[in-house]
């Protein structure tokens, strides 16, 4: 991605290459060169079983990589298959940009996928998806749309050609931070994740940006079509002489890689708070009459059944339940964690839709905020009976005193 001059503030300061001693990576996730400098790819052959994750060294898994078990993630290696376009994203000395994307994700898609996570990747060549670019761009975020991923994260690399010395890492959402919180969520632990490892000589006050900070009126068109927790990382500038060398490094890109990883790691294990309705369970609401809501909220953490997981772990003061845009009365069980909302006597026949949203112990809000329901006149026999839900056992008494 390519940004015009002045719009970032730059540090004159060099980065020094990376340190030979991150030359030990652990042998079983080490992601094969090919031609291009990448990483294996899988349409060659079947992908072999995932290898274990290092326990030491550069690149050893955090122990609370465990949490990224069963999580879809959609990787999204920018750009790809317009080669033969001249100077078409490329760095000083040619570095396509799309190159050093794909070999960041191949090796992410690694860590985590021996980390028991899901990974869809929109591409896994040098390819593009389509000729139109934004067809391009629809058809790859269509793929985290269609699966229900848990995170939609497109890998970039920033350029600014007026001004080579700019390198440093922003992570981008759409629109305003109201827009998808979850988002916020998971571009606070990347950004985090690629300062701490890739320590470039600059950093922004807040590198976690808008995307209409660049396209004021659409913003990306990746980010603004999704329907699941989405953002884009800018991890570096190829733009930048000394950053495109060293991204022409393979081990580099795995560094990068491993930013990347542990923090989606930490977004992982800090949960991810999920709702449902409970009553009524088929989701019908009568024309009139008397009724009432019920929807059980998960804070992401609570049946993991660590200690203290019996207490309240979501803040009430978060939840919020809204109906075109009008906040509704509600009442919160923090031991079930149900929430109950009092309905109008009359309803509107035809489709409703509710939003809610709130935050868990580690103020991450849930993903989805909508809920579909529909008004009918005459309720159906022989309707599901909503279950009752019991507030968890407490947790035995420690005889230690304060």
């Amino acid at each position: 991605m390519k940004h015009e001059g002045g719009r970032r503030n730059q540090a004159e300061t060099g980065y020094r290459s990376v340190n030979t001693w991150m030359r030990r990576a652990f042998g079983g996730i080490v992601c094969a060169v090919v031609v291009l400098g990448g990483c294996k790819d899988e349409e060659e052959a079947p992908p072999p079983p995932p290898a274990p994750l290092p326990t030491t060294g550069p690149f050893a898994a955090p122990t609370y990589a465990s949490y990224l078990k069963g999580m879809r993630i959609c990787l999204d290696p920018g750009h790809g298959g317009r080669a033969k376009r001249k100077g078409y994203k490329r760095g000083p000395t040619g570095l396509r940009e799309a190159e050093v994307n794909l070999r960041v994700a191949h090796c992410l898609r690694e860590f985590l996928e021996a980390s028991g996570a899901k990974v869809y990747m929109t591409r896994t060549r040098d390819v593009y998806l389509a000729e139109d670019e934004r067809e391009d761009q629809r058809l790859r975020v269509e793929m985290a749309n269609r699966n229900d991923c848990d995170v939609f994260l497109s890998i970039h690399h920033n350029a600014n050609d007026a001004n080579p010395n700019a390198n440093f890492v922003s992570v981008w959402y759409h629109d305003d931070p109201d827009h998808s919180p979850a988002s916020l969520d998971i571009a606070r632990q990347l950004a985090v994740g690629l300062i701490d490892e890739l320590r470039l000589p600059q950093q922004l006050g807040c590198p976690i940006m808008s995307d209409k900070l660049m396209y004021a009126k659409s913003g990306f068109a990746v980010l603004r079509q999704a329907k699941v927790p989405a953002v884009l990382c800018e991890s570096s500038f190829h733009s930048n002489p000394e950053e495109e060398a060293r991204l022409r490094n393979p081990e580099y890109n795995r560094r990068e890689a491993h930013a990347l990883f542990v923090g989606l790691a930490r977004y992982a294990y800090a949960g991810i708070p999920r709702m449902r309705v409970v009553d009524p369970p088929d989701g019908l609401l009568p024309e009139s009459g008397a009724k009432q809501l019920v929807i059980e909220l998960n804070d992401g953490i609570r049946d993991r059944k660590s200690w203290g997981w019996d207490r309240p772990l979501i803040l009430s003061d978060s939840i919020v339940v809204r109906q075109d845009g009008k906040d509704l009365p509600f009442t919160f069980d923090k031991q079930t964690n149900l929430v109950t909302v009092p309905l109008p006597s009359r309803l509107k026949l035809g489709s409703m839709r509710l939003e809610v949203r709130f935050v868990n112990l580690f103020k991450q809000s849930n993903p989805k905020t909508s809920l579909e329901l529909k008004v009918v006149r005459k309720l159906p026999l022989n309707r599901p009976v909503a279950k009752a839900l019991k507030p968890p056992l407490p947790a035995p008494a420690t005889e230690e005193s304060e």
